[in-house]
């Protein structure tokens, strides 16, 4: 991204998600989970910053990167807020270990985290989306084998679930 917009720009882009997050059945679930309202979205730190993934949360501060802002990548901003609001809530009210701790796709906080951000994918955009973005992050953390499908199996857990009930 060779010109970053304005702070009053992606600012005002991230209250338009945030507010249509809030009344998202997947963001409902995760805040239920933890006992809040989807409103924590109005005090929940998010930034833009120059990182090496496409969204962190630290110390329950969500960091973006800069090229979510490019026009073709916009899009992508909800899913990634509904992965780290997992992260936010798990930092911000029971104790977590890193996601440097261990295996990151062994890691329970980020399963969890994965599995709503999938969920949300599936909702959203269906679930064929869901499945490409599955392998994107499996061909990405180099899994394979019986290694992958278990991992696979986990992540899609929600999403699955969710499927099962539309069936009905």
């Amino acid at each position: 991204m060779s010109k970053r917009p304005s702070p009053k720009i992606w600012l005002k882009l991230l209250q338009r998600i945030k507010d249509k997050l809030k009344s998202d059945p997947t963001v409902i679930e995760v805040c239920k989970k933890y006992d809040v309202k989807s409103n924590v979205l109005d005090v929940v730190p998010i930034k833009f910053g120059d990182i090496n993934v496409s969204a962190t949360t630290e110390k329950g501060i969500i960091t973006l990167n800069w090229r979510l802002l490019e026009r073709e990548n916009r899009h992508q901003i909800p899913m990634y807020i509904a992965h780290e609001l997992v992260h936010y809530c798990q930092q911000s009210f029971v104790p977590t270990r890193s996601a440097d701790d261990g295996d990151y796709l062994s890691n329970p906080f980020e399963q969890e985290a994965f599995q709503y951000q999938i969920k949300f994918i599936d909702d959203h955009l269906g679930e064929h989306e869901a499945d490409k973005y599955v392998n994107q992050v499996l061909d990405h953390h180099d899994k394979e084998g019986k290694e992958r499908q278990k991992i696979k199996k986990k992540l899609k857990a929600r999403a699955q679930i969710l499927a099962s009930y539309r069936k009905v």
